[in-house]
């Protein structure tokens, strides 16, 4: 069996193949830089017809996304966003259409589609309305590309993936430049709210997950990847403190993004009956192991 992951050296995408080559899975796949991969771009139809024809995966798992944050809904950052969201999911769904034998599918989305409500834990059904231009492109990817896949009869999984923690994940998300800061020795590490309570999973529970709906969940479905627990800004740097190896003082400075929920936390209960995944991984060894992670780079 043969799986083809786009964005395959992000960090996702590093995790899932290290995990699909362990399950004795042939990996290959496309990112748009280089590696041992493809070098490729989704909007670039004519290259990736020619990769899959040749490659012909039974799994196609669908990771590429430009990740571009921004506080608005509309701005340039929706553009940017669509470009790979909307206009490189159309083409790869298209072009796997077309293949030889019609290859299972998996999208990864996001929790920035939702409308976070206090402290509900979010469930499949909850409404759909993003505040972001990011959530509003992966919103948009979901719906079209559902519409596709029941046109071609496509076997298409879509998640909805909560804040994602882990070993390798590049700057800009909150835990990784809270844990770069330790690494440097900061004295004093500011921050916004500590309030702000999310749930974070563990991007190898994350990559697990999508294995398990490839291979066992219901093709059409939408599932919640999350921990099902939620901690707040503080709780993680109290952690931080136990681990670190220079003590540091806490910093609250009341500067943070103005659409930003005050708490996010997700129900996975759908995901844990249908393929029988749960979280395996705590936020105190996901912590230990991004320390040694950077720890081990220069920066």
């Amino acid at each position: 069996m043969k799986a083809f992951i786009t964005g395959i050296v992000g960090f996702s995408g590093k995790h899932l193949a290290e995990l699909l080559k362990k399950e004795k899975i042939k990996v290959t796949g496309i990112d748009v830089n280089k590696g041992k991969y493809y070098q490729a771009d989704l909007t670039d139809k004519k290259r990736l017809e020619k990769i899959l024809n040749k490659e012909q995966p039974d799994y196609i798992f669908h990771l590429a996304s430009p990740l571009i944050r921004s506080d608005q809904l509309v701005d340039e950052t929706l553009i940017k966003n669509l470009e790979v969201d909307l206009f490189g999911s159309v083409n790869l769904l298209e072009t796997a259409a077309k293949l030889k034998q019609k290859p299972r599918m998996l999208i990864t989305g996001t929790a920035a589609v939702y409308q976070a409500v206090g402290s509900k834990a979010i469930k499949e059904t909850f409404k759909l309305s993003p505040i972001t231009a990011y959530g509003l492109s992966k919103l948009t990817q979901e719906l079209v590309c559902r519409k596709l896949a029941e046109s071609y009869q496509l076997p298409l999984i879509c998640t909805r993936t909560f804040l994602l923690i882990g070993s390798g994940q590049k700057p800009g998300f909150v835990v990784t430049d809270l844990i770069r800061k330790v690494v440097a020795g900061e004295a004093e590490i500011e921050v916004g709210k500590l309030s702000t309570r999310r749930d974070f999973t563990d991007v190898r529970d994350a990559v697990r997950a999508y294995w398990l709906l490839m291979q066992k969940g219901r093709a059409g479905e939408t599932y919640n990847v999350c921990s099902g627990r939620s901690y707040s800004i503080k709780e993680v740097l109290k952690k931080l403190q136990q681990l670190a190896k220079k003590p540091f003082k806490i910093k609250e400075k009341l500067k943070w993004r103005k659409n930003d929920p005050d708490m996010v936390i997700g129900d996975n209960q759908k995901i844990r009956k249908a393929v029988g995944w749960a979280p395996e991984i705590t936020l105190d060894q996901s912590l230990k192991d991004i320390l040694g992670y950077w720890r081990g780079i220069q920066f």
